[in-house]
């Protein structure tokens, strides 16, 4: 990616939380579009723990310099990667990557898994 896109995850509050991530881990972004709440929902997942948070589509809410959820939605197909990059309180600011960057071996039917064990 030529322009770097940053973006806030929140949803840390849940029992994975801010104790399963570390600034440089790889997230996948997954597309939520049965979200009933966000129609440009984008999950944040660490696999094999899976759903950790959600990208922030507030405008009020995003810290300055991050795009809200909906900024990129159109950027990527069903799933992209991002670096952990900066850790606060009850935020993680993201850095968006390109998903041939990310050495994940079968990161589809992982994605594919998790998704058929949410919607179960």
């Amino acid at each position: 990616m030529s322009i770097k896109i940053f973006a806030a995850m929140m949803g840390l509050e849940n029992d994975h939380g801010a104790q399963a991530l570390h600034v440089g881990d790889t997230l996948y972004l997954v597309k939520d579009p049965d979200n009933r709440l966000d129609h440009q929902a984008i999950k944040v997942v660490i696999p094999p723990i899976g759903e950790v948070g959600y990208i922030v589509n507030q405008t009020g809410k995003v810290p300055h310099g991050c795009w809200t959820g909906a900024g990129f939605y159109d950027a990527f197909y069903q799933q992209t990667c991002a670096k952990v990059r900066f850790m606060m309180k009850d935020m993680v600011i993201i850095e968006l990557i390109e998903i041939t960057h990310v050495p994940v071996s079968q990161i589809d039917s992982i994605i594919a898994e998790w998704q058929f064990r949410e919607k179960a």
